[in-house]
This record gives structure tokens, C-alpha cells and sequence, in this order.
């Protein structure tokens, strides 16, 4: 693959240089007793790319430097002034005096190589490092399903997704005891537990891991505190993380349901009892209407309709008649008041 190409991809997936190094922070917790050691304590940084960690080590008091089989990373990194050069990784280890170095670290690359170089590699770290030398491995995390399935290979240049308890026993089987799983950079749990879904169970796991361990030296008790450190959220972990939300779910999901029952229950009990009296109050009029007095009387009913008519019409026609006399009245009065020629002409109009 064509240098320049993978410095482009590098830029445009892996991240920026500030959070890369923002990331790579939480490793100097496991380094940074070699101070206390060592008055100069050296590193090598296999892998370096842009060089993030070789200067978030020299900012740190590490006397830092970093090889990389790109010659395009390797000159990003030189033109920032880092110690940066081209090799492979095992080319530059087999070249390195035994313990001669107190920090080996290779972030991003075992993925790249073939597994058996993978192995040479632990073995030369062993050889290389001084005692309670630490040795840092980080790649990506199958474990995580979106990283087994698709993210790793995104870039073309990864070979095979290596599990943790795999390279784990290899740093353990070539002698390096202190051997500590620190699964990485996965999401804050604040950012799925509350609406969490299946999708958080598929990329939730960490997405990356380091394997890192130490070799066998005095005073290796300064770092117990580093090696206690929580090591980051597993599958089995977010597995019972949703199962924990989907049984509260379905916790509600019943009670809301027992409430629903019990409405309608109390809808249904209310209900049957305005059929019972509708039923009751239907068989009464029933009653009524068959007996034989409601026949009888049947002559009666119908007078009693004709007569209401009749009052009816009666009331209405004495409304009539009252307001005709209250018009005649009040013509009656005004008549009193008009001249005698103006009688004269109103009687006339009375007559027409």
C-alpha cells in the first residue's frame, strides 16, 4: 500500500493527534514508577505513525523514540522534532542490547503482522527489556461484534484480529508473568444505559485492548496500584447490562398490564351492571305494555292526547287573542289623541 495513502487514512479514521494522545494518557499510570527507578528511563515506541506517544512521553520525563516501516509517518513525526526512525520491529529489537531498554510499546500493530513474527516480537521485548520493564501491546478488540465483523477490516493492511486471552498467553508462555488485560476506549456508560438497545450490545464491548506486562524485577510492588486498575467493559458485561434493562423494561411492562386488567375489570363489572338494570327496566315496560290494564286504558290514553291537543291549541289561541286587544288598545288610545280631521281620515282607512 502506497505510503502517502495510509497517512491519509490514518487522518481520516483513527482520529486526531490530540485525542490519540488524550487516549494514550491513561498508560503512563503503568510506566511512570520506572521513574522513581531509574534516573533515565528509555523507550521505544514500535509502530510510532504521527509520533503521539513518543511526545506525550518526552513530555513526561521518558527519554522516547519510535520506529515505523512507513517513511511517510516516520517523516511527520521527525518534522516535529521526535526521534523517529525506519525499521521493522523485529529487525530494531534484534539489533538492541540485552536489557537495554525499560518501555517497549507497539500501539496498533500486532494486527499487522503474521502471528509467528508476533511471537518473535514477545520474545525479543522479554530479552530487550530491563528488569520491571514494561511491555505495551495494543490492538483492536474482537470481542466487540462491530469490530470482529467490520471495523477491523476497514483497514486493508490488518491480517487477522488476534483475541486477548490469546496474546495473553503468549507474553505469559515466553516469561513475562505480570501479564495484565486492559481493555480500552470503549463508550461512557452514560451514553447507552438509559435508552440502551441491541446496537450496544454489538459495539459496546471495548473496542480496543493492550496486554500489558511486566518483567520480573525488585520492587515491582510499585506498580501493584497501576496493575488494580478496572479493565474496561467485556460482552458478557454489556450482555447483562441489557438484559438488566430489558427485564426492568418488562418489569413496567407487566405492571402497566396488571393495571390495564384490573380497569378493565371495573369497566367491565360497571358495564354488566347497567345491562342488568337496562335488562330489568326493559322487562318492566314489557310487562306494562302486555298487561291487561295497559289495553283497558289504552280509550283513556288516547282522549288524554286529543284533549292535551286541544288545551294546547286553546292556550295559543288565547296568547293570540290577548295581543290582538292590546293593539287594538293602543290604537284606541292613540285615536283619542288625533285631530278631528285626522279621525275623520282614519275611520276612513278603518272602513277600506
Amino acid at each position: 500500500m502506497n505510503d502517502d495513502f495510509y497517512v491519509a487514512f490514518e487522518e481520516k479514521f483513527r482520529g486526531s493527534e490530540e485525542l490519540i494522545k488524550e487516549r494514550q494518557k491513561k498508560y503512563l499510570k503503568f510506566i511512570n514508577p520506572l521513574k522513581i527507578l531509574k534516573d533515565e528511563v528509555k523507550a521505544l515506541d514500535i509502530g510510532c505513525g504521527r509520533g503521539e506517544w513518543i511526545s506525550l512521553l518526552n513530555e513526561n520525563g521518558f527519554n522516547a523514540r519510535g520506529i515505523d516501516v512507513n517513511e511517510s509517518m516516520v517523516k511527520v513525526a521527525s518534522q516535529k522534532g521526535l526521534n523517529a526512525a525506519v525499521n521493522d520491529a523485529l529487525g530494531e529489537l534484534k539489533s538492541l542490547d540485552e536489557s537495554s531498554l525499560d518501555i517497549i510499546t507497539a500501539f496498533q500493530v500486532v494486527e499487522h503482522i503474521k502471528f509467528d513474527d508476533v511471537l518473535e516480537l514477545i520474545k525479543e521485548a522479554k530479552r530487550v527489556l530491563a528488569p520491571c520493564g514494561i511491555l505495551i501491546l495494543e490492538t483492536p478488540n474482537p470481542e466487540n461484534i462491530m469490530v470482529g465483523t467490520q471495523w477491523f477490516y476497514l483497514d486493508a493492511t490488518h491480517k487477522n484480529p488476534i483475541p486477548c486471552e490469546l496474546l495473553s498467553f503468549a507474553t505469559h508462555y515466553y516469561g513475562l508473568e505480570r501479564n495484565f488485560i486492559f481493555k480500552t476506549n470503549e463508550k461512557s456508560p452514560s451514553e447507552y444505559e438509559r435508552d440502551m438497545g441491541i446496537f450496544d450490545v454489538f459495539e459496546g464491548v471495548s473496542p480496543d485492548y493492550s496486554v500489558i506486562v511486566q518483567k520480573n524485577g525488585d520492587q515491582s510492588e510499585l506498580f501493584d496500584e497501576a496493575f488494580a486498575v478496572t479493565p474496561g467493559v467485556n460482552l458478557a458485561q454489556i450482555s447483562a447490562s441489557y438484559n438488566n434493562k430489558y427485564n426492568e423494561l418488562a418489569n413496567k411492562h407487566a405492571e402497566l398490564l396488571n393495571k390495564h386488567n384490573e380497569l378493565k375489570q371495573q369497566v367491565d363489572g360497571i358495564l354488566s351492571s347497567y345491562i342488568q338494570r337496562y335488562e330489568a327496566a326493559q322487562n318492566e315496560l314489557n310487562d306494562m305494555l302486555n298487561s291487561k290494564s295497559w289495553r283497558i286504558t289504552k280509550p283513556l290514553r288516547v282522549s288524554m292526547k286529543i284533549a292535551k291537543k286541544i288545551v294546547g291549541r286553546l292556550k295559543r289561541y288565547a296568547r293570540k287573542s290577548k295581543i290582538l286587544m292590546s293593539k287594538e288598545m293602543i290604537i284606541n288610545e292613540q285615536a283619542k289623541t288625533l285631530t278631528k280631521k285626522e279621525l275623520q281620515i282614519y275611520n276612513l282607512l278603518k272602513k277600506d
